[in-house]
Formats: C-alpha cells, sequence, structure tokens
C-alpha cells in the first residue's frame, strides 16, 4: 500500500559505541531486548495467523483458537482484541520511553540528542501506523473483503517495528547501561 508511512534508515544518526561500558552495561540491552522480544513475538503471531487466513489455510475461527492458545489471549474474544492489546501495549511502552527514559538519557548523554529526537520521530510514525492497523480491523470486522489491507498493514507495522527496535537496541542499549538508566 502506497499511503503507509515508512522512513530512511540510512539517515538515522549513528550509534555511540560506548567502548569503555563496564560490564554491568550490557544487562540494560539485555532487558530491552528482552522487552522487544515480547512484542516481535506477538507481532509474528498476528502476522502468521492473519497469512493463514488469507491463504485460506485457516478459517477466522481457526486464526482466533491459534491466537488463544498462544496464553497471551485467553481472556479476548476477537482477533481484533488481540490486535488493540498488543498496539495498546506498544503504545505504552513508546510512552514510558518518551516520556521517562529518554529525558533521562538527554540530560545523562547531550551527544544522543539527535539519536532520541529520531527514536521519538518513529514512536509518532509507528502511532499512526498503529491507529491505521485499529481502523482496518474495524473495516475488516464490517466486511471481511478488507483483509488484503489489514494484511498490508499489519506486516508493514512489524517491518517498522522490526527496524525500530533493532535501531534502538543498538542506539541506546548500553546507554541506558552505563548511564544506570532502567528499562
Amino acid at each position: 500500500m502506497d499511503d503507509l508511512p515508512t522512513w530512511d534508515e540510512s539517515a538515522r544518526p549513528p550509534v555511540v559505541a560506548y567502548a569503555d561500558a563496564p560490564p554491568y552495561a550490557g544487562a540494560a540491552l539485555a532487558h530491552l531486548r528482552l522487552i522487544h522480544d515480547h512484542f516481535r513475538h506477538g507481532l509474528a503471531v498476528v502476522a502468521s495467523v492473519v497469512d493463514d487466513v488469507v491463504e485460506g489455510t485457516a478459517s477466522l475461527g481457526d486464526a482466533r483458537a491459534a491466537l488463544h492458545e498462544t496464553g497471551l489471549t485467553a481472556q479476548y474474544q476477537r482477533l481484533g482484541s488481540y490486535c488493540g492489546q498488543l498496539c495498546h501495549a506498544v503504545t505504552q511502552h513508546h510512552m514510558i520511553e518518551d516520556v521517562v527514559l529518554y529525558p533521562q538519557l538527554r540530560t545523562a548523554d547531550v551527544d544522543l540528542g539527535s539519536t532520541l529526537d529520531r527514536l521519538e520521530h518513529e514512536h509518532r510514525v509507528i502511532h499512526d501506523v498503529l491507529e491505521g492497523v485499529d481502523r482496518r480491523l474495524v473495516r475488516f470486522a464490517q466486511d471481511r473483503t478488507h483483509l488484503s489491507s489489514l494484511v498490508a498493514e499489519v506486516h508493514h507495522l512489524r517491518t517498522l517495528l522490526e527496524s525500530h527496535f533493532t535501531y534502538e537496541e543498538e542506539a541506546i542499549g548500553r546507554a541506558l547501561g552505563v548511564h544506570r538508566i532502567g528499562v
């Protein structure tokens, strides 16, 4: 879909190396990766199930059952609810970073300013895509012919988030540990 936002990864500010980082600095990076891996897993499940529905190897009922088996969705009754909860969790995660972690990093290391500006910009882009996924889910619930646009938006969201998570881990993971800022 041509109207989906994207970014030029080569335009991102370079990553600060922190070559002299103390050994404990890697723990903050590991913690950030664990948080992101939780979202990566959820996105993979959503994308896989949506693909199965498109390919005709699963019905919407099968997709819902598969999502419930993940253990993440036992209390939810619809595909949209799971996607909505995942989108909400990502939004909350980014809000915590924008309001708590990034300001602390800005104070601790002025060299991270352009990197943090870029990460905040990416959060806004991702938020717009999350809202698009929500709109597509509503359309799909009303009219099943909108499946292809839902699939495109889910896969685009996954691509953006994977790229964002990887860059964020590389760009600030060690900095969080060096400056003893919790994730």
